[in-house]
Parts: structure tokens; sequence; C-alpha cells
């Protein structure tokens, strides 16, 4: 009798224990989860965006059971909507909407860190109730192996946090790595600005030179030309300097080429 008292009481005693397991499994992966959405805020352009937005998805669905399987409500609310906001970061077209609701679900994704911790905080002061309530001489050996398991878990915990401190310092290199790569970007795109500006001028002049010397030529000709070399800059965002300089080169190649078609009638014409 004496025995079977003893199982029923760990038994009551160590369900609070397997729930804290679970909390270091919803925290380790609401760590990746925060980590990736980071990451994907932090990227610059779309596709690498909606590829740490994927990985994310993943990291808070599986936050969202374990924290279920708590019973942290709060953390179960916040990994679903942090979810649900990835899964529209992969549904944009565009950087800046992708980039948007990767930048809610990174914020959701701090707070959910906390919200887990204040669970396993008040799950643990109900383990210390518990056995403050219990009676008898077999509470004894349930302290004794609840105080083993706690020590587990203060273990677990240290080991967390200091998988959560190598996950920072990674995350700060990876941004000051984007901040120096945006910066190069943007003397790039600097670059290609002043190009285009004194291509589309040498161009225009090449293409008004060639009309005139059509008409000294010939009075009745007359040079067309499709100015299709006259862009917004908005358009070398998506292009390096390399791409923008041969724009310009096979424009003036075709333009070229135009008018060697065109003079070259006149000479078979006399």
């Amino acid at each position: 009798m004496k025995k079977i008292g003893l199982l029923v009481i760990l038994s009551f005693l160590l369900s609070p224990i397997n729930a804290q397991n679970l909390y270091e499994d919803a925290l380790t992966a609401a760590s990746y989860a925060y980590s990736h959405s980071k990451k994907a805020y932090g990227a610059n352009n779309v596709f690498h965006t909606q590829e740490y937005a994927d990985k994310a998805v993943d990291a808070f669905a599986k936050v969202e059971t374990l924290a279920a399987d708590c019973g942290c409500k709060k953390a179960n609310e916040t990994a679903f909507q942090a979810k649900t906001d990835m899964e529209s970061s992969l549904e944009q077209d565009t950087y800046e909407r992708s980039r948007y609701y990767a930048k809610r679900a990174k914020d959701l994704g701090s707070e959910l860190l906390k919200q887990l911790t204040v669970c396993q905080a008040d799950a643990k002061k109900g383990i210390i109730s518990d056995v403050a309530s219990a009676e008898g001489s077999e509470i004894a050996e349930a302290v004794e192996e609840v105080s083993a398991k706690q020590q587990e878990l203060e273990e677990k915990k240290r080991q967390l946090e200091l998988q959560q401190q190598q996950i920072e310092q990674q995350i700060a290199a990876q941004e000051k790595a984007q901040k120096e790569l945006e910066a190069k970007r943007a003397q790039e795109l600097q670059k290609q600005a002043a190009i285009k500006s004194k291509a589309e001028q040498a161009l225009k002049n090449l293409e008004n030179a060639i009309q005139e010397l059509s008409v000294v030529l010939n009075e009745e000709a007359s040079f067309n030309y499709a100015d299709d070399y006259l862009r917004s800059e908005s358009e070398l965002q998506n292009e390096s300097l390399d791409d923008t300089k041969n724009f310009y080169v096979n424009r003036a190649k075709e333009l070229t080429k135009t008018a060697m078609q065109q003079f070259a009638s006149y000479s078979d014409n006399d």
C-alpha cells in the first residue's frame, strides 16, 4: 500500500517535470524561429527574405504545438500569429511587402520568448507548491527526485542561454555584414545613376547628330530611332553596375547599326 501511494505521488509530481522538458524544447524552437525571422527581415532581396521566412514558419509551427502541450495559451496564440505573418511574407511578390510581414513576425518572436519564460517560471512554482502540500514519509523520496530534476532543468536552462547568446552573436555579425553590403550597394547605385544620366545624354546627342546628317545628305530623309534608352532610376535597382553599362553599350550599337543601314540606302540610290 505504501509503495502504491509513493507511485501515485511521484506520478503527480513528475507530470510538471515533463512539462518543464516541453518548455525547454519550446524555448529552443522559439530561439530558432526568432533567429530565422531576424534573418528574413535583414535580407536585402525578396528571395532571401522568403528563404528564411520558410524556415521560420516551420519553427513557429513547432513552438505553437509545444506551447499548447505545455498549456501556455499566450505563447500558443503568439506563435500562431507569428507563423501566419511569416506565411503572408511568403505570399508577397515584392521585397517591401514580404519584409513588412517578416518584421511583424520578428517582433512577435521576441515576445514569444518572454511569454514562454514566464510560463516556465510559473510551472516551476507549481512544482514547489505540490511538494509543499504533500504529506508523509514518501514525500522525502519524491522531493529528492524533484530536486534532481530541478538541477537537470537548471543545467538545460544554462545551455539554452549559452545557445541563445551564440545565436545573438551570429545575428549581430550577419547584421554588420548586411549593413556593409547595403552601403556598398548604395555606392554602386550612385555610379549607375551617374552613368545613366551621362549615357542617355550622349545617346541623345548622337541621335540628333545622325538626324542632322540625314537631312544634310537627303532633305527628304528622316532618321527615326526609338529612344528606349531613356529609363527611370528605379529600373537600376534590379541590375548591377556592369548590367547598366552593357545596357547603354547595346543601345549605342543599335543606334549606330540603324544609322549605317540608312546611310547605306543613300549610297544605293546614288
